[in-house]
């Protein structure tokens, strides 16, 4: 046997191990302190079971609410709760509604390993393990729980809700529905498609040989390489990103085969609780068209249109509007 195929057998068995093994499991980072914010809002930090590890969360408690309603939030793609989430949880906080506002297992404050894979399949138990978490709450009415997701979240969101026939309102923001329908922006070319795809085999052959996971910038600029390229992307990132944020711009190179048959448009079909999606026309990246679409088919579902990119939504006057918009669908649908 020539050492060529000595090496290419080593590499398809070490792939078969890495597909049937599970990495070293990574602690959650340790819980701190409970914090009292602006108008007098309690945040509490938590954690909670999901697969071999656990999430982070934070629950932001209303003042003078007894058993409030909860809304249970989480980011789009690579995100953390840090980043932009809070002023959203804050405003639904003075309305008079809990939120709790949770990290995806290996990002952020949340355990799991490898750091940084985004998979839509293991988000979704991720929104399943939060739900439950949340109705657990002896602080919270959990008979009263909404769902609030933002770009790859607010599909993941609409999953959720429609597999869950408890949860009584769903908010999708600036939401990416179908699978099928791309934004101008997220086809930076030919090229960009071959060396990502080249880019991720070779992150699966690393893990499988044991050299680790390759990682490559969740958003570059437009002379760069990552899974988003894009100028304005990469401002607003820098702009929404506090100082003291466990954010880090970078995912998993092979997180782009974790996306197989995920499509919202069609697991989510059959969704009934009342549906809020807030959409920009502009949007480069999750199209207004796929909201459109989704909202005629669906008499249960609002649409409400802001102007703007995909990602003016979390800077102000948008992120204030949306968070009103939000917070008025929340408090009609979660009042006793």
């Amino acid at each position: 046997m020539t050492a060529m195929k000595r090496a290419f057998l080593t590499l398809i068995l070490g792939l078969s191990l890495a597909a049937c093994s599970e990495p070293a499991a990574i602690d959650a980072m340790p819980v701190q302190p409970a914090v009292t914010l602006a108008g007098n809002i309690e945040r509490q930090d938590l954690r909670f079971p999901c697969g071999a590890t656990q999430c982070a969360a934070w629950l932001y408690l209303p003042p003078g609410e007894a058993k409030p309603p909860v809304v249970v939030m989480a980011h789009g793609f690579a995100g953390t709760r840090d980043v932009t989430l809070p002023a959203f949880a804050e405003h639904f906080a003075r309305t008079g509604i809990a939120a709790l506002v949770f990290d995806y297992r290996s990002f952020g404050a949340s355990g799991g390993a490898p750091r940084q894979l985004v998979d839509p399949w293991k988000h979704l138990e991720d929104w399943r393990a939060a739900l439950a978490f949340a109705r657990s709450l002896p602080q919270i009415d959990g008979t009263r729980v909404g769902l609030w997701g933002t770009s790859l979240g607010g599909g993941l969101a609409l999953v959720t809700g429609a597999k869950d026939g408890n949860v009584r309102v769903v908010i999708a923001q600036v939401p990416q529905i179908d699978s099928n329908m791309e934004g101008e922006a997220a086809f930076p070319g030919v090229f960009w498609v071959i060396r990502l795809l080249f880019t991720g085999w070779g992150s699966l052959a690393s893990e499988a040989i044991g050299t680790g996971e390759w990682t490559i910038p969740a958003i570059a600029r437009s002379d760069g390489f990552g899974m988003i390229v894009d100028d304005r992307a990469y401002e607003a990132g820098e702009r929404g990103t506090p100082p003291s944020s466990t954010y880090r711009n970078e995912v998993v190179a092979h997180s782009i085969f974790t996306f197989d048959d995920y499509n919202p448009a069609v697991q989510a079909a059959g969704i009934k609780a009342p549906v809020l999606l807030i959409a920009v026309r502009g949007d480069r990246f999750a199209p207004f068209a796929a909201a459109q679409a989704f909202a005629k088919t669906h008499p249960n579902a609002t649409l409400a249109e802001l102007d703007g990119d995909h990602f003016d939504i979390y800077g102000p006057p948008r992120a204030e509007r949306a968070a009103e918009l939000a917070a008025q669908f929340l408090t009609e649908h979660l009042s006793r």
